[in-house]
C-alpha cells in the first residue's frame, strides 16, 4: 500500500496493490482482465482510492493481503478515513471482471471475472458504499486512469 505525495503525478497501481490519495493524482492500472479494479472516491473531500486485487473473498489465512477484494476495500475505506473521508460520502467504481479464458460458454457464471465482480459487488453492499459506475464483464482487457482532483474514471478497452 502506497500513500500519495504533494505534486501533480500518475501513480501506477500493481496487483494486488492499493493506493489511496487526498493529493491531485492520477492513478493508473493496466492489465485489467479478470481482476476487479475498484475506485473509491469522496467527492466532498476530494479523496480517491484504486485498488487491483486479483482474488475473491478474503486470504483463508485472515492476513491482510490486498490481493484479495474484501481485504483491499477494507483497507482502501481505512486509510481513506484517516485521511478525512467520511465514510457516507464514498462512492465505488468497478471495472474489469471480464471472462479471459476461452470455454464452451462464455457467459459462465462461475468464471473467475464474475466470482471477482459478486465478491467486490457483495463487499461494497455489506459497508454500505454505493456503486455509481461500473465498466465489467465481456472478453477484452482493460486500462484504468482515475483522476483524484474529478472524480472521473476512464477506461479504455483493449482488444
Amino acid at each position: 500500500m502506497r500513500w500519495g505525495g504533494s505534486q501533480l503525478m500518475n501513480k501506477e497501481v500493481a496487483l494486488g496493490e492499493i493506493i489511496v490519495t487526498s493529493d491531485p493524482d492520477n492513478l493508473t492500472t493496466t492489465g485489467v482482465g479478470s481482476c476487479a479494479v475498484v475506485a473509491l472516491y469522496d467527492p466532498r473531500h476530494k479523496i480517491g482510492a484504486l485498488a487491483h486485487p486479483i482474488l475473491p473473498g478474503k486470504n483463508p489465512l485472515s492476513v491482510d493481503d490486498t490481493r484479495y477484494i474484501d481485504m483491499a476495500i477494507g483497507q482502501m475505506l481505512k486509510t481513506m478515513q484517516k485521511l478525512g473521508a467520511r465514510k457516507e460520502d464514498i462512492e465505488a467504481k468497478l471495472i474489469g471482471g471480464a471472462n479471459m479464458f476461452t470455454t464452451s460458454d462464455p457467459s459462465e457464471y462461475n468464471s473467475v471475472g464474475n466470482q471477482n465482480i459478486a465478491s467486490a459487488k457483495e463487499t461494497l453492499k455489506k459497508q454500505g458504499i454505493p456503486i455509481v459506475g461500473e465498466c465489467v464483464g465481456g472478453s477484452q482487457g482493460r486500462s484504468v486512469e482515475f483522476s483524484i482532483t474529478t472524480g472521473i474514471v476512464t477506461v479504455k478497452t483493449k482488444f
